[in-house]
Parts: structure tokens; sequence; C-alpha cells
């Protein structure tokens, strides 16, 4: 094999052909499978479980959050997997506000388990997300043997018209700061995990997904002071909440960013986002240190955690949020449910 030859981890998963995410009415579940679920507030984070019966069933690992947010749903996860096993799940916290050092904690107990493992994202914090999968593909045995699954909300607050009266508002009064889901930033997070070594001296670009709270891209803003930007705007699948990356990009004020350049990729195929991830890599990563932010959907954050997983001197970024302002109104319902095989990944390690 010539040197020539050789392709660079990158240039590995650019070629890759990108698994499809299946609509999936019911999961197959064995006894010896895994399913990894996350006790959060969302609806939606209780589809996958649901799939499970008497004759469907497996092993149930629930992640539990600490700072603990009332209404987290740890006892109906707990109640209703013991309703259909007569067992009780196995718990592992979260610390959102000291999460270093939780991809290791959570692949030690997974151990050398047999059967598949189904990850469902719905209800995971982006950076969780990220972690848990970067820790997956460093493991032995990679990425072999695992699905991410993920259940769209029915609705996506706030809707078009409270979002326009908070605007107008913020517009009207310099005091008024627009919180639509979180409330303020803890703190921006860099887990040793998943940083990168890169010569201090040269210039760095902040890679983010803008989203409704405007606070996330000034504290990243703030605190990192990049030198350059790159925007990566999310297009929604359903027509209704098109008017919502032109609102996010207002609200943020991204026109008025100096030294950025704004690309858009879809909210729901994670393969377009990670395409665009692979572009941004190639065009800047040997000129500029990339700093990535993991602020944009789900399955745009399960794009993240597969292309750290094997680009590993890019640094993740994460401004924590302090708080939620509404969890109740966080997402509502359930919508479709899809599962993505990464088996073909672990092709690639």
């Amino acid at each position: 094999m010539t040197a020539a030859s050789i392709k660079t981890p990158d240039e590995k998963l650019a070629a890759l052909i990108k698994p499809p995410l299946v609509r999936s009415t019911r999961l197959q579940f064995a006894r010896d499978d895994t399913l990894v679920v996350c006790a959060g507030f969302e609806d939606r984070g209780l589809a996958a479980l649901k799939m499970m019966d008497r004759d469907n069933s497996c092993r149930l690992l629930a992640i539990n959050y600490v700072p603990f947010e009332r209404k987290n749903r740890v006892t109906e996860i707990a109640e209703y997997y013991q309703q259909v096993t007569g067992l009780s799940p196995e718990f592992i916290v979260y610390d959102r506000e000291n999460p270093a050092g939780f991809g290791a904690e959570f692949v030690e107990i997974l151990g050398n388990r047999q059967g598949r493992m189904y990850v469902d994202v719905s209800a995971m914090s982006r950076l969780l997300i990220v972690q848990i999968i970067v820790a997956l593909g460093i493991r032995n045995g990679g990425l072999s043997n695992c699905s991410i699954v993920y259940t769209e909300a029915a609705e996506y607050p706030p809707s078009q018209e409270e979002a326009q009266a908070a605007f107008k508002k913020t517009a009207d009064d310099s005091t008024f700061n627009a919180l639509f889901l979180s409330s303020g930033v803890f703190d921006v997070t860099i887990v040793p995990e998943l940083s990168s070594v890169a010569l201090a001296a040269i210039q760095t670009r902040l890679i983010v997904f803008p989203a409704f709270d405007a606070h996330h891209l000034t504290s990243l803003r703030s605190e990192l002071q990049p030198s350059r930007y790159t925007f990566i705007e999310g297009a929604p699948p359903s027509a209704a909440n098109v008017w919502r990356r032109d609102f996010i990009a207002a609200i943020n004020h991204l026109g008025e960013i100096g030294d950025a350049e704004s690309v858009v990729t879809s909210t729901l195929d994670y393969a377009q986002t990670l395409d665009c991830l692979l572009d941004l890599y190639r065009q800047h990563a040997l000129r500029e240190r990339l700093l990535l932010a993991p602020t944009g959907s789900k399955m745009q954050s399960v794009a993240v955690g597969l292309f750290r997983a094997f680009v590993r001197d890019v640094q993740i970024v994460y401004p924590t949020p302090q708080g939620f302002v509404s969890p109740e109104n966080y997402t509502k319902g359930c919508g479709s449910t899809y599962s993505l095989s990464l088996d073909s990944f672990s092709t690639l390690s």
C-alpha cells in the first residue's frame, strides 16, 4: 500500500455510505439487548420504552439527571418497566454541571453485555449524546451492535406567534431577555475526553448551531473569543416549522457577526450534517483550530458525535443550561420514531 492510498479518518468517514434513518413503528427487542433511555421531562423520552411489552422486552439502563428536575420521568420509567418485565431498571447518574468522564463510566457499566444496544437520544442533552457516541466509538468493538433511537415531538414550542411577540418585546425593551427554553448558561463546558491538542497561536473557528436561546451563542462568543464563525442553521422537516430558521437567525443577529459563514442542514437527516462537518473540516482544519458546539437538534448532535468519534482533533464545547423555563412545554407529545443502525461505522476503526 502506498502512502498516497492511506486515507485519513475524515476521508474514511466521508467515503462511507451512510446508513439510513428508518421510521419504526415497533422495535424488536431480544432478551439480551439493552435499551438506554434518559429520565428527562419530555413525553417523547418514553416512546421507545413503551414499544416494550411482555413478549418483546430487554434490559433497561436509565440515565438520571442531576441536578434533579421535578418534572423528570424517573418514577414513570421504573414503574412501566417493572409492570412489563417484573424487574427494576438499572440507573446511572449524569451530572449536567460536572459531566467529565461520563462516557468512560457508561462504557464500564455496559461491560461485556451481549446483544444489541439501543440508545434512545430523544430526551438526552446534546452534550450527553456526543459523549455516549464518542465513548462507544472508541471502546473495544466500537459501534457494532449499536443503534440510535429517536422520536420526534408532536409540537415544538414556542409557536410562531409566541416567538414573534417575545422578539418584538426584546426590540422595544432593551432590558427584556427572551428566554424560550432554557434560563441562562451555567458554564461553557469543555470535558477532557472531548478536548483536542492544537497550537495556541493558530486562529480558532467556532462551528455552532444557532438556537432559540440567543444567550447560548452569546456565552460561547464571550468565553471562547473565536477568530471566525461557521453557523450551521437547521432546516426543519415539517413545513409548519420552516419559519424557525429565519427567526433563529434574527434573534441571534447572525447577519451582524463578522468573519462568519452560514450553511444549512436538516434537523432530522443526520447524514446531511455529518457530510457538512466533514466538508468544513477539509476546508478549515489545516489553518484553524476548530471548536464545535452541539447546540442544534438531537439528530444534528448524533452527527456531531459520529464526527468526533473518528475526527479527534476537534474541540467540543457546550453551553450547559442553568435551568429550564417551562419543562412541561419544552416539547409536547410524540411524533414518528426512527432507528439508525451504527454497525457500518464500526468498519472504520
